[in-house]
């Protein structure tokens, strides 16, 4: 059967100047807590600065109050033409926007002059009965101005809405709420949106961008980044995988611009549960995170083919492990806080030939 010893030489206790050597050793030649909370740099520049809170079309009532009861044209002040807008807010934005397009085949109205409501709202354009009907264009006291199609008295079929402080929607409306495909766009900020909606707000596949060149495109649900999509950010790093109420969570893969990758679990836009990072130098760890540091049991390898096996505790060796410093030695060791406890015995097993 064989010598068992001739295959494996004896544990051997090491000196404490040979053990304050190792441990200066393992730690100089690359800190086993690799700093990963670099990751921070794209929570302070990624999802944070730029969190798409929920797009509210109306901060204003924009149905004009209904009167079915009374012709509806005879209800306000007739006016000889459509005054012009005198926002100029919205003067500038119509002015960067091509004419707005009376979509084919939308049902028709009649066409009246235009009224102004004791509310002083103005609606220019076709009617049906005692109902705003058909292609029309209405303007609000604060300047905010629509144009597109109606359907028994609600905005329906394509229109544009400009709001008083220069945030526009243009696409498919139901009901008086954005309902379909339709783009909102954001003045101070450039934000913009282009995707589906239902009831006012982002559902379905949408795409969004933002001016300093960051970009998502995914899923939504009921107004927020919900399901799986992509977020590239302006300084090139970028994430693939799930999102939950606008953060990564769920499983996603994160690439850094430097060559760094992270693939596993997320919580809340940080690294949590079992995953793996790839340094472009060839290190790489795999195993368990919490709160976007190593936590729990993982293994770390060098591109040299040193190695430590073990439990880890906010991002740095914590517990027993298994330490490779050369082809020939293992250390089997106990760590509190990325140290080796020097006073316990380290065992070194020689490799077989």
């Amino acid at each position: 059967m064989g010598n068992a010893s001739a295959c494996c030489s004896q544990p051997t206790a090491l000196a404490k100047n040979q053990l304050i050597s190792l441990e200066k050793q393992s730690i100089n030649n690359e800190d086993c807590d690799v700093r990963e909370y670099e990751a921070d740099d794209f929570v302070k520049i990624g999802l944070k600065a730029n969190n798409v809170k929920e797009h509210s079309l109306f901060n204003q009532p924009s149905i004009i109050r209904r009167q079915a009861s009374v012709e509806a044209p005879k209800l306000g002040q007739r006016l000889e033409f459509f005054p012009e807008v005198s926002n100029q807010i919205v003067r500038t934005v119509l002015s960067q926007l091509p004419l707005l397009e009376i979509p084919e085949g939308i049902e028709r109205g009649e066409q009246n002059p235009p009224i102004k409501f004791d509310n002083d709202f103005i609606y220019s354009g076709e009617w049906k009965d005692t109902q705003k009907h058909g292609y029309g264009k209405l303007l609000w006291p604060d300047g905010s101005y629509y144009e597109g199609g109606f359907i028994n008295n609600e905005a329906s079929g394509y229109g544009r809405l400009i709001h008083s402080f220069g945030d526009y929607y243009e696409g498919q409306w139901k009901n008086d709420q954005a309902n379909g495909i339709g783009k909102y766009h954001r003045y101070k900020n450039q934000a913009c949106y282009e995707g589906n909606w239902v009831n006012d707000k982002q559902q379905g596949h949408g795409k969004e961008t933002w001016q300093d060149g960051s970009s998502y495109e995914g899923e939504y649900q009921n107004g927020k980044k919900e399901g799986r999509g992509m977020f590239k950010w302006g300084n090139g790093n970028m994430y693939i995988g799930e999102f939950k109420s606008n953060k990564m969570d769920g499983h996603g893969v994160y690439y850094w611009k430097s060559g760094k990758v992270y693939d596993g679990e997320w919580k809340e836009n940080r690294m949590d549960g079992e995953g793996s990072f790839n340094w472009p130098d060839g290190r790489k760890y795999k195993g368990g995170y919490k709160n976007d540091l190593k936590e729990g049991y993982g293994i770390f390898e060098w591109s040299d083919g040193r190695y430590y096996k073990g439990e880890w505790k906010q991002g740095k060796q914590h517990g027993k492990g298994l330490l490779k410093m050369d082809q020939a030695k293992e250390v089997q060791s106990e760590w509190v806080n990325g140290k080796i406890i020097t006073e316990r015995q380290i065992e070194i097993q020689g490799t077989t030939s």
